[in-house]
């Protein structure tokens, strides 16, 4: 019975259409109910993964920045040591896949954790703040 179904709504695809409308007008309510929750479990878990990656990322490269010590993971980043990350972001690759292409590429060197604040003031200014109090050894 199944397989003479099918192949009906294979040859007939307009009546297979017309029917899955009935279907949805009639259960739209649950439909979208069951799609809400799959989609609120999806993004759930690509969160999850994504922090997953970024740690392994951050842990490989020291997990700490490596000019002031800061260890919360929430205020990590990646640093391209010699410059040229808004280059690289633009030529190779885009936001959080970045840290995909790192591991992708058996985290080549060129790479330190910093800060979101000793990260920018390296960009903004060329130098970190934390630079100038350290003392000279």
């Amino acid at each position: 019975m199944n397989n003479r179904v099918t192949q009906y709504y294979v040859l007939h695809p307009e009546k297979k259409k017309e029917k899955d409308k009935r279907y949805y007008w009639k259960h739209k309510n649950e439909l979208l109910q069951k799609w809400k929750e799959k989609r609120d479990e999806m993004y759930r878990y690509q969160k999850e993964f994504r922090i997953r990656r970024k740690n392994d990322v951050l842990s490989h490269y020291g997990g700490v920045c490596q000019c002031c010590g800061e260890a919360t993971f929430e205020f990590l980043c990646i640093d391209h040591i010699n410059g040229g990350g808004n280059k690289h972001r633009k030529d190779v690759v885009k936001g959080v896949n970045f840290y995909r292409w790192l591991k992708n590429n058996n985290y080549p060197p060129g790479y330190q954790v910093l800060c979101h604040n000793c990260n920018m003031a390296k960009g903004m200014y060329g130098k970190c703040p934390h630079e100038k109090q350290k003392p000279p050894l």
